[in-house]
């Protein structure tokens, strides 16, 4: 299916459709409905116009508004209803030529409504409920409702963050969302919370959570919040992401929804490959038969390196979500379930760098293969979670709240390796074929028992006792490498060819993050000077015990030249060293085995109080303790084999609100904040990767930063709102990978050799990062518009290399931070009407160049090109209830790229990809195509 035909199918009629709703027709009656307290819209009343026996109906929309067209001439009868305002006002319309306005402010029915209902007559999950609770936040936040996450292209939190204001995403090699930058600071400086609550990470390396395994459908809404208060932790310089799952509601509900589509990567020639996993032993040999035991080549498998190809694979979804209120309204239950089934991936084209650049002229970029790779990665991920509150009277309320998340990852990854050839002659020619499988399942569970207390009039006092898991697991990465001869003739073909099996690799590894912790907060009221204040103070203690377990097997072929046919059971296979792989019968000679224990204390004083009664002030400060101790099973007299870490970091802050109307806020903010390092950081770790190696570093410090943000809100009503704000940071020991000689590296890793480089996190001495952003929501009828910008520029100065000789000269170089793009926007084209029952959404993502990979080289870092991407969605009611949609992503076909700003005209020639920029060499592409689905949701 070519993108013209999608154009045709799907844009065509989007903006065929925006036409036909900006027609102007003669006899028109419309108008707003509105609150008359406040003057906001109330989307979703019904006004009908009544003639005779004719009675017709509109829907009032997002804005307000309503509209009657191609009308006949004459007079009728105007009534508005809505649930929980008086509807016995009826006026009397003259429908003539031209358009009659008539707008409608209406008057809630307090009286008919006992208090309960009064509350949960508000519907959270809207796109009005976001703008309000933005509106009178405490803190500066952007909030997505699940009104806006349902109509998305997407369908995991990950992917719906890179369309908020300031935020961007780091993708995996399927073009998946996995980890969010928010206003230029990478993924470290930034924490994920789930109704308010910490969560522990699965990642196998990192603190922060890796977002694609949320469906997004089991949330409420999604907060990122810029600004701290002294309630909250201290750990986030970028943001903190809250994402907030569904609560009960006021009576039944019962959602049900479900979709296929699939991937246009995988058609025609491209199959998508899968792997059998029966045979995958999930623990290592050391693991099943103890350290001391010498494994033998009859205890690796290689059934999973057989792939079998699909085409075309389906993609799925499941999703349910349950619940009310029993027992008079004291009990509230909801159970919400979500299944996803995915089959994605990229082909990929890679120029290798070498470990060193050349020498003259200095710095001039090496290549040295060219890898060209298909990941055919398929992702199953199940998330429930239930809620019970139960409320046993005015002053107390109890709520258990509990999550479960699992995502299994299945990933085969085939990659064509050969040397660089720059000449059409004929001529002989090696290359190598790899072929790696990789099983990763991660599951996150947390458990949280809350109460709510009102003790006295003016003293209140809640509390949460915590428990969450996270765990990760990778049995069995297997890689073999098969080397090919042969010759190759003037038109490039490859002819001749003699297959040899070289060798294979097996790895484990698996890690637990466990996190027990609680929570309290007293919150006092006193009136001081006739002016009502609250005080409140608490803290909290968080034991986590982080640990991981690491080995890899190296195998080669023994006899070596074996010719290989395609069975790999009868390649003869033997250690790389006598008897012994890495990590066979004897302790790990890295630190990657470790378990790490990290306990948090935290208090905090705030007070909120009011001037001049527009002016909301609310400031404190917070301490916050950290206790760190790792072990490693490294020998005794290793350095860096056990540590302990220790430091104590006072927070204050403070938030100014000034109300300039009853729509309108400025706001103006102040805060300190920090960031702990990574577990695999800290200790002695050396991690294997494709190109680098990455190790740690036992003396890397924790990063601290003063923040400033102001902000000017307009909220006019319904889901319209305008945002602009500029925020500064000052950064201190800020912590990046670096790639540094091994000669270099801490002294675990030294090895004499400056030839052989290591990704390793390291201090700078400190930052800068500033900017300003812009949000816009507006709705004219059934018409919308929703855009932002980000504008960031941040600037950290480091030493780097700028000469390879007997005296290594190095220069400090100014860049920017590693993920910072100076330019990200959002635009999304929107149409919402209910009195058709459809609505769609035409969404732009736009992520400027940023730095993927900082380089121990001066002018040699590896940048990310930018990134335009446009996705396509629709839902439209069928019938009552049910409804039909739709989500089409990368319409565009975008591209990953990364390339090094320098000449590719200069020393070594670049051959594929095709160099399109004398001025940069493109190193990297990933494709990764079209994708779409289309589904049913049912709502009672």
């Amino acid at each position: 299916m070519s993108y013209h035909y999608l154009f045709k199918k799907i844009a065509l009629p989007f903006l065929f459709v925006l036409f036909l709703a900006t027609a102007v027709n003669a006899q028109i009656i419309k108008g707003k409905i509105t609150d008359r307290k406040n003057g906001e819209p109330l989307p979703g009343a019904t006004v009908e116009l009544k003639q005779g026996i004719r009675n017709l109906y509109a829907p009032v929309n997002l804005d307000g508004s309503y509209q009657f067209k191609n009308l006949r001439p004459g007079i009728y009868l105007l009534q508005v209803k809505f649930v929980g305002f008086k509807t016995s006002i009826t006026y009397t319309v003259e429908a003539k030529a031209g358009v009659t306005t008539v707008n409608v402010s209406l008057v809630d029915d307090l009286t008919s409504l006992t208090e309960i209902n009064v509350t949960e007559k508000i519907n959270k999950e809207s796109d009005g409920a976001a703008r309000s609770l933005e509106k009178s936040s405490n803190n500066i936040e952007n909030i997505l409702s699940s009104n806006t996450i349902q109509l998305l292209p997407d369908v995991t939190v990950g992917n719906a963050l890179q369309r908020m204001s300031g935020v961007t995403i780091q993708r995996s090699t399927s073009g998946e969302g996995r980890y969010a930058i928010i206003r230029g600071m990478d993924q470290r400086y930034n924490t994920v919370l789930v109704n308010g609550i910490k969560i522990p990470s699965p990642d196998d390396q990192y603190r922060f959570v890796p977002l694609d395994i949320f469906p997004s459908e089991i949330l409420e809404r999604l907060e990122v919040i810029k600004a701290l208060t002294p309630n909250m932790e201290g750990d986030a310089i970028g943001g903190v992401m809250n994402l907030v799952m569904k609560s009960a509601p006021d009576r039944l509900l019962l959602n049900v929804n479900a979709s296929a589509g699939y991937s246009f990567l995988f058609s025609g020639n491209r199959p998508f490959d899968s792997f059998n996993t029966s045979s995958i032993n999930k623990q290592s040999p050391a693991e099943i038969n103890g350290n001391s035991y010498i494994s033998t080549t009859k205890d690796y498998q290689v059934n999973s390196l057989y792939s079998t190809p699909k085409s075309n694979p389906v993609n799925s979804t499941l999703g349910i979500t349950i619940g009310d209120r029993f027992l008079n309204h004291k009990l509230g239950v909801v159970v919400s379930g979500s299944y996803q089934n995915f089959y994605r991936g990229s082909n990929s084209t890679y120029l290798v760098p070498n470990a060193e650049p050349g020498y003259s002229p200095a710095n001039t970029p090496s290549i040295s293969n060219i890898y060209n790779r298909k990941f055919s990665t398929q992702t199953e991920r199940v998330g429930l979670h239930n809620k019970i509150d139960y409320v046993f009277n005015s002053k107390n309320k109890i709520s258990l709240y509990n999550l479960y998340v699992k995502q299994n990852e299945y990933q085969d990854r085939f990659t064509a390796d050969s040397d660089l050839i720059t000449t059409t002659s004929k001529q002989g020619i090696t290359y190598r074929t790899l072929n790696r499988t990789t099983w990763t399942y991660q599951n996150l569970y947390n458990s949280t028992l809350q109460g709510e207390h009102q003790l006295t009039d003016k003293l209140k006092f809640n509390w949460n006792g915590v428990y969450s898991i996270a765990k990760r697991n990778m049995p069995d990465q297997v890689e073999y490498q098969i080397n090919h001869t042969g010759l190759r003739d003037t038109h490039g073909n490859i002819d001749s060819t003699t297959n040899v099996a070289a060798s294979i690799s097996h790895k484990w590894q698996h890690n637990t993050d466990q996190d027990v912790a609680g929570y309290y907060n007293f919150i006092y009221n006193p009136k001081i000077v006739d002016r009502d204040v609250e005080l409140s103070f608490g803290g909290l203690y968080r034991h986590k015990t982080r640990s991981n377990y690491y080995a890899s097997y190296s195998l080669t072929a023994n006899p070596p030249n074996q010719v290989y046919n395609g069975n790999l059971s009868a390649i003869q296979l033997a250690f790389n060293q006598a008897g012994q792989a890495t990590g066979d019968g004897a302790s790990s000679t890295d630190g990657n085995d470790y378990t790490f224990h990290e306990n948090v204390t935290g208090e905090y004083l705030q007070t909120k109080f009011m001037l001049l009664d527009k002016l909301q002030i609310i400031g404190g400060v917070r301490v916050e303790n950290t206790a760190q101790d790792y072990a490693t099973t490294q020998s005794v007299n290793t350095s860096a084999q056990n540590g302990r870490i220790n430091y104590t970091d006072v927070l204050p802050s403070a938030n100014l609100k000034y109300a300039l109307s009853d729509v309108q806020n400025l706001r103006l903010s102040y805060f300190k904040s920090i960031s702990r390092p990574s577990f695999s950081e800290l200790a002695p770790t050396k991690i294997a990767g494709d190109t680098y190696d990455q190790v740690g570093n036992p003396e890397l410090q924790h990063t601290r930063a003063e923040n400033y943000d102001f902000r000017y809100e307009l909220f006019p009503g319904g889901s319209n709102q305008l945002l602009l704000g500029a925020f500064y940071k000052d950064i201190q020991n800020p912590i990046e990978l670096i790639n540094v000689n091994g000669a270099s590296a801490q002294s675990v890793f030294k090895t004499g050799a400056p030839s052989l480089q290591y990704i390793q996190p390291q201090n700078t001495d400190k930052a800068t990062n500033y900017g300003f952003e812009g949000q816009l929501t507006k709705y004219f009828g059934v018409l919308g518009i929703s855009a932002n910008y980000t504008f960031t520029q941040s600037k950290v100065t480091t030493p780097k290399l700028s000469k390879v000789s007997a005296v290594p000269i190095y220069v400090n170089e100014t860049r920017p931070l590693q993920g910072q793009a100076k330019n990200i926007a959002n635009l999304s084209l929107l149409f919402k009407s209910s009195k058709i029952g459809l609505d769609m959404q035409l969404a732009y993502v736009f992520t400027g160049e940023r730095i993927a990979q900082v380089s121990n080289y001066a002018d040699l870092d590896v940048w990310q090109k930018q990134y335009n991407q446009v996705d396509f969605s629709f839902e439209k009611v069928l019938i009552k209830k049910l409804s039909f949609y739709g989500k089409v992503n990368n319409l565009t076909n975008a591209s990953n790229r990364l390339f090094l700003k320098h000449s590719s005209t200069v020393g070594q020639v670049i051959p594929i990809p095709a160099q399109d920029n004398a001025e940069e060499i493109l190193i990297q592409k990933d494709i990764y195509k079209v994708s779409f689905l289309t589904g049913l949701r049912y709502k009672f």
